[in-house]
């Protein structure tokens, strides 16, 4: 007894696709090769760039009123607490007896960002204007799970 068995068809590689590749390689070796016998001389620039170490930095130490805000929105000028709603009668008082000063808006990282909105409201109404307020930010930390072990790794 004899099973039918299917002819197998001769194994073909496709090469008209490939031309295309063989092409492209060849125009690519061709553009790129050097002749290593003949030298030509190449015009060179020299630039020097900007580096971070370049960079001239001025500390200064001024004597700032500062709002502090805790992670309720509870308002302090100058570590004395706010009574609430009055945030910007107390702008006003303290910008009189302190002229000149400028003023430091410090927040909790857990502080609303509308208590935020409203203290900058507060401090411009009472007078301070964009050169008077700054604003005080903590450099973001690497969440504890992600921090490295050795924290000499992420020195290049």
């Amino acid at each position: 007894m004899e099973f039918y068995r299917p002819k197998k068809k001769p194994v073909t590689v496709p090469i008209v696709p490939l031309i295309d590749i063989l092409v492209t390689l060849l125009f690519f070796f061709i553009v790129t090769m050097n002749d290593l016998t003949e030298k030509v001389p190449r015009s060179e620039m020299k630039v020097s760039l900007p580096t971070a170490n370049s960079l001239k930095v001025n500390t200064v130490n001024v004597a700032r009123s500062v709002l502090s805000l805790n992670e309720e929105g509870e308002a302090e000028v100058d570590g004395l607490p706010v009574v609430g709603g009055l945030l910007k009668e107390t702008l006003i008082a303290n910008r009189e007896l302190r002229k000149g000063l400028k003023l430091v808006l410090r927040a909790d990282e857990g502080c609303p960002w509308g208590k935020i909105l409203a203290a900058h409201s507060a401090a411009v109404q009472a007078g301070y204007g964009d050169d008077d307020l700054i604003y005080r930010v903590k450099k973001p930390q690497l969440p504890e799970e992600q921090a490295p072990e050795n924290p000499a790794s992420l020195d290049p």
